[in-house]
């Protein structure tokens, strides 16, 4: 599932003011706000998950294949976008076991075997050697720095061999574009974004400002040279150019 609140769990760990409480709570807390920018399509889920499935219909047709979920929270969309694709083994990897326990009750409709991994996903990549046809991850990578999504990006070329597919979909700024100045175009979205309440635009806002480190379009193509991709496709820009979506070959 690509979602902000969902992939934002990687890190929130970090911070320190959700430290006192229950896991639960935060669980139902970050849901609401999640299902919110799902069900207003804020970060243009709808639009970013119909890309992923018409790269499997177009560049797996008539193929079996296997597909990694990184950050697949629930892993509602990633059903949606497989059913009926040649899938033959779904894999997900989430920081949160409340979100797991959903998908694993969800993920009998894609009618293939599957397997979930509860753990910080570059974490479980550092130590994973088995292939994969098809790795997807949305809106989880730009949590980390720089070097850190190398490593993680290195690692997914290791398991898809050579005719694997690495979809990203993350925040990115136009060249030329600083982390400031892309944090005040989202901060920018506030006017547009009535469904929060100011509660819940403060906990979206104070993590976004602390845990977002987006690439610039440059600095996504560099990293998958760096990490031993051949080919770079641009294939989405969300209409607020705040988030594009590549393919990595």
């Amino acid at each position: 599932m690509v979602d902000v609140l969902r992939t934002h769990r990687q890190l929130d760990r970090h911070v320190s003011a959700r430290a006192s409480l229950p896991s639960q709570q935060i669980f139902q807390r970050d849901w609401k706000i999640y299902r919110k920018f799902i069900d207003n399509n804020y970060l243009f889920h709808r639009e970013a998950y119909a890309c992923l499935r018409s790269v499997l219909a177009r560049e797996m047709s008539g193929k079996s294949f296997s597909f990694l979920d990184i950050a697949c929270g629930d892993a509602g969309a990633s059903i949606d976008a497989l059913r009926g694709a040649g899938i033959v083994h779904y894999e997900g990897i989430d920081l949160s076991r409340a979100a797991l326990d959903i998908a694993d009750a969800n993920l009998s409709a894609l009618g293939c075997p599957f397997v979930l991994k509860e753990g910080d996903f570059a974490e479980v990549l550092s130590q994973r050697e088995e292939p994969v046809d098809f790795v997807w991850i949305g809106l989880s990578l730009h949590h980390l720095r720089t070097p850190e999504k190398r490593s993680v990006m290195r690692a997914v070329r290791s398991i898809i061999g050579e005719n694997g597919r690495f979809l990203i979909y993350e925040n990115t700024s136009p060249d030329g574009e600083n982390r400031e100045g892309w944090l005040e175009r989202w901060q920018a979205q506030r006017p547009f974004w009535t469904a929060f309440d100011a509660a819940e635009w403060d906990v979206t806002w104070n993590h976004v400002s602390a845990a977002d480190f987006p690439e610039t379009v440059s600095g996504w193509r560099s990293l998958a040279e760096e990490a031993g991709f051949k080919r770079a496709r641009e294939l989405f820009v969300a209409p607020s150019d705040l988030f594009r979506l590549y393919s990595f070959e």
